[in-house]
């Protein structure tokens, strides 16, 4: 089954947040009249979509009034609006630490916290913004595909029942019902989510995506590869499907075929952080160094988080002989990913070349300790299979 990081399933009417209201009226209490001027300012601008003019009147209140939770939760809705997801965080953070009860902004902390792929922190404020009547079943949604990224599968199950009792028939919730109840290995629940969605949504891009990764999970590629195309027929600006089709490609190896609909991808939803990093991926393969640090940097724009960003991103800067920028990004990946031996092969190969010796040969020497690791548990487990009656050591080695 192809999965996603956090914050890469469509969201449909999610991307709604609250923005509350602002006035002059509505600040009377504000210590200065000039920042309730600037937020009233700030307020028509928004609405006329003028986000930029919008963000620096917020910015010249708040010089004056720093207190105004109105101001930082506005202020992260177009941050939010804007594509601009950590400074989202940052604003609705503020926001929330001046009015740490309110749902609302728990909800819309939680989605910006999401759409950056941290999942992790995602989990609380949705939680918390699952008491806000007009995001309940969205937050509950959300939960459930952060803990289904986490492979917290009943935990996930339990959330998207909850969201299926105000939604029955939403697609979203029955794909992703679909696919829990598969990997706990409930085979009844999943077919009945699976029969749900072919009977509300027989067309929908998640049918055919549904369709398409049973195929690929059965080891049948080109059904899997049918399904898609005939999604993306069907529905050409749907998030996802491009990328899926992209990435089926970049599995099997067909590089300059997966280069299409992975770019396709970042047009029809730019702040999607997986078709950067594959195309990032593939440039790095093919010695396109130059665009694959760019793929690589604007995935780490849009996901801070992404730690195989950050290592193709340090492997770029290595390759490209500027190991100075790529060390921080080797040593933080390395740390995060202890036993990965790309991360210290890169590491170690960067220090050996900055002069650092002996700290390069640790590095490398932690990448043979891996290595040997990773024999002996396979040996163990080699030991530990049974042997079938029909075994014939002459037949010659097992193939891989």
């Amino acid at each position: 089954m192809m999965t996603r990081k956090c914050g890469h399933y469509r969201l449909g009417t999610v991307l709604v947040l609250v923005a509350f209201s602002v006035s002059a009226y509505g600040l009377q209490l504000t210590p200065d009249q000039r920042a309730a001027k600037h937020f009233e300012r700030a307020g028509v601008l928004a609405k006329e979509h003028k986000l930029p003019e919008a963000e620096r009147e917020y910015r010249a209140g708040l010089e004056i009034d720093p207190g105004s939770v109105t101001a930082y939760n506005n202020l992260g809705v177009i941050y939010f609006e804007s594509g601009d997801f950590r400074r989202a965080v940052d604003a609705f953070l503020q926001a929330r630490r001046l009015r740490p009860g309110d749902a609302d902004i728990n909800f819309n902390l939680g989605l910006a916290f999401y759409k950056t792929g941290n999942c992790k922190d995602a989990i609380a404020p949705l939680a918390a913004g699952a008491a806000s009547p007009q995001h309940m079943a969205d937050a509950h949604y959300l939960l459930g595909a952060c803990h289904y990224e986490r492979k917290e599968w009943q935990t996930s199950i339990q959330e998207l029942e909850t969201a299926r009792k105000a939604r029955p028939d939403d697609e979203k919730i029955l794909f992703l019902l679909f696919n829990s109840y598969r990997n706990i290995g409930d085979r009844t629940q999943s077919l009945h989510a699976a029969a749900e969605l072919l009977e509300s949504h027989p067309d929908s891009a998640f049918m055919y995506e549904m369709l398409g990764e049973a195929h690929d999970a059965a080891g049948q590629p080109r059904e899997a590869e049918r399904e898609f195309e005939q999604a993306i027929r069907a529905y050409p600006d749907a998030p996802e499907l491009h990328f899926l089709l992209g990435y089926l490609y970049w599995r099997w190896g067909q590089y300059e075929k997966a280069i299409g609909p992975l770019e396709t991808e970042t047009r029809v939803d730019p702040t999607f952080t997986a078709p950067y990093f594959y195309l990032g991926d593939i440039a790095l393969k093919q010695g396109r160094i130059e665009p694959a640090i760019a793929y690589f940097r604007e995935a780490l724009r849009l996901a801070p988080s992404y730690g195989e960003a950050r290592l193709g991103l340090g492997e770029a800067y290595a390759k490209s002989g500027q190991y100075e920028k790529s060390l921080p990004f080797l040593r933080e990946v390395a740390r995060l990913m202890p036993d990965r031996v790309e991360p210290h092969y890169w590491l170690g190969k960067t220090l050996m070349k900055l002069g650092k010796t002996e700290e390069g040969k640790k590095e490398l020497a932690r990448v043979q300790a891996i290595h040997s690791r990773q024999h002996q548990k396979v040996d163990g487990l080699m030991r530990q299979a049974p042997v079938p009656d029909d075994f014939n050591p002459s037949a010659g080695p097992i193939p891989p």
